[in-house]
């Protein structure tokens, strides 16, 4: 499985531990505890699996003889990491713990090259680790890994295997001919340094075939040679791929893939032709449900046609698309018809599948400046309840699921990121070289970081973007963006505004004053910063005074805005100004 996967089931497994363990803490007697001592030994083994095991071991085993019992005398499974790069270290590792807890060890992992080195001679991997289930090596040689994958074949729980390749390769073939046999895994990643070693492999034949279900490939890697790894994964679910050149040699398009659970793939810095895409796309299968594609240097890729064609006639089940292309600017930024056709990526073709274009301009210090345009699976904007309530004559349901479809696939939302890491005049230059590109593209939303830049290029942006309905900055000096706001709400009709990532301190000393100000529609997503329910209070009741769309995004804990909300409205007073606006929509997530 991808990292972002394993981080989500990760945190799930936390989550269930820490209700499991919140619930035999809250079943124990009541009773006070004193020390670590007075807890149960269930609830200290649920502590113990949040903890490495060499650390637990060299924080419990010498404590005392019930803690010595706990460790030594029990099926707790233990998780190692050694990440040292003392040999005295790893030495003690190995010998002590390691080889002394075979059968208990689920997971080993090595993250330096002093500990694969020193570790792979002390430990051998038998029999007897016959419930490891993950490895994790980082940095190991070629004949060292064939060794280890053939003693990894004999484990029966084995099923995660995370591999970084050092050294001299003359072939992969060997390498993922052994991961292949490997008899119960499900996911593997494999990478290797910036070289190019070839695979060639044969085609898989109906009796060759892997069970891996997650296959991450972190090496140079042509066409061919993809076509022919896929041969081997007939079960294989996502896959991810992070450096896929052009082959060399003839594509043979008479190659046929047997992939009926691929719903997933990320080509990442892909470097192929249109066409071996294409072709690619249709050896995968109709199947395909979430593709993410990342490529540079070939404006192909912003041909908006080839990409509808391509989408209507391979992929029909494709509901989550996130493309993006880097594209790098020169010192004179020349008008191209890629660039004018870019406003194409926001025709009701995408609209209508919740894709919605983004375009960020970057300027970089000693190198080239980029645009990198993508599209990404909708995000949802709180001012577009704003516009679809307008719309609706002030009156919605947003728990229906009808209004959510509809809300999420009405707006043609363009959004602009501004970055800069030069000083401010190579930033306005850059400006001034690339702003002809924004008459072809219709910005809606601009988000710029003012950290780096000045009231005046954002004053400078607003002129140049006439479809702008929605400005998100980011400055840590508020004062100068306050005093612009009524000019800018002069020369703008915004339908939404401002959403000002700043610290919590501004917002507990200013979001009471600077409400008053705007008479358009407001963001307030620091309000639960303020530590009183009566600057909470307030805030609201001028919020409704002043007859503001408001969407409230209170931090995580909301439980304050919650209770202040409930005192609100069992006010009679409160209730009847409710009544008289009919514009408040809090939203608490």
């Amino acid at each position: 499985m991808d990292s972002k996967r394993q981080q989500q089931l990760y945190i799930h497994e936390l989550d269930y531990k820490e209700n499991n363990l919140l619930q035999i803490v809250t079943n124990e007697n009541k009773k006070i505890i004193h020390s670590i001592e007075d807890l149960s030994n269930e609830i200290l083994y649920a502590i113990f699996d949040y903890l490495d095991g060499c650390h637990l071991y060299e924080s419990f085993a010498n404590l005392n003889t019930r803690f010595q019992n706990l460790l030594i005398k029990s099926f707790l499974p233990l998780k190692i990491n050694i990440d040292s790069k003392h040999e005295f270290i790893i030495e003690y590792y190995c010998k002590n713990i390691i080889n002394q807890n075979k059968s208990r060890l689920v997971l080993l992992e090595l993250s330096t090259t002093t500990a694969v080195k020193q570790s792979l001679k002390l430990i051998t991997i038998n029999s007897l680790f016959n419930h490891l289930q993950s490895l994790v090596i980082n940095g190991i040689v070629e004949h060292k890994l064939q060794l280890l994958l053939k003693q990894l074949a004999s484990l029966p729980c084995f099923h995660s295997l995370n591999i970084s390749v050092v050294g001299e390769l003359e072939s992969f073939d060997m390498i993922y001919k052994l991961i292949f046999c490997l008899p119960f895994l499900k996911y593997n990643l494999l990478s290797y340094g910036p070289w190019r070693v070839p695979i060639t492999l044969p085609i898989a034949t109906s009796e060759q075939y892997s069970f891996i279900e997650y296959l991450n490939i972190d090496i140079i890697i042509s066409f061919n040679e993809l076509i022919t790894l896929l041969s081997y994964t007939s079960k294989l679910r996502h896959l991810t791929c992070q450096q896929l050149y052009s082959s060399t040699t003839c594509i043979q398009t008479q190659r046929t893939l047997v992939l009926p659970y691929l719903t997933y793939v990320n080509f990442h810095r892909c470097h192929l032709q249109f066409s071996e895409l294409e072709i690619l796309i249709n050896m995968i299968g109709s199947q395909l449900k979430v593709l993410h594609f990342t490529t540079s240097d070939n404006i192909m890729f912003l041909d908006v046609n080839r990409w509808q064609s391509l989408i209507l006639q391979y992929l029909p089940n494709l509901f989550k698309f996130e493309f993006e292309y880097d594209e790098k600017i020169p010192n004179v930024f020349q008008l191209e018809s890629h660039h004018q056709q870019i406003n194409q990526f926001t025709s009701s073709f995408w609209i209508k599948r919740q894709w919605h274009l983004q375009i960020q301009i970057d300027a970089v210090p000693f190198s080239n400046n980029r645009i990198i345009y993508s599209i990404h699976s909708y995000r949802k904007k709180w001012y577009h309840l704003y516009e679809y309530m307008n719309q609706q004559n002030n009156s919605i349901d947003i728990n229906s699921e009808n209004n959510r479809s509809r809300l999420t696939s009405s707006f043609r939302d363009v959004e602009l990121m501004a970055t800069n890491r030069c000083d401010f005049e190579q930033y306005q230059s850059f400006i001034e070289n690339i702003k002809s590109l924004f008459q072809f593209v219709h910005i809606t939303s601009l988000n710029i970081d003012l950290r780096y830049s000045s009231i005046n290029l954002l004053i400078h942006f607003i002129y140049n973007l006439p479809n702008l309905n929605s400005l998100s900055t980011f400055t840590m000096d508020s004062g100068p963006f306050i005093d612009i706001i009524p000019i800018i709400l002069n020369y703008l009709d915004l339908k939404s505004l401002v959403h000002l990532a700043k610290t919590c301190y501004f917002w507990k000393e200013r979001i009471y004053t600077d409400v008053k100000l705007w008479p358009k529609v407001i963001e307030l997503p620091y309000i639960g910063c303020m530590n009183n329910d009566v600057g909470i209070h307030n805030v609201l009741e001028d919020v409704i005074e002043a007859k503001l769309w408001s969407m409230v995004q209170p931090p995580k804990d909301s439980k304050a805005l919650e209770k202040v909300l409930e005192k609100m409205a069992s006010s009679e007073q409160s209730i009847q100004r409710f009544k008289l606006t009919k514009k408040l929509m809090i939203t608490i997530k």
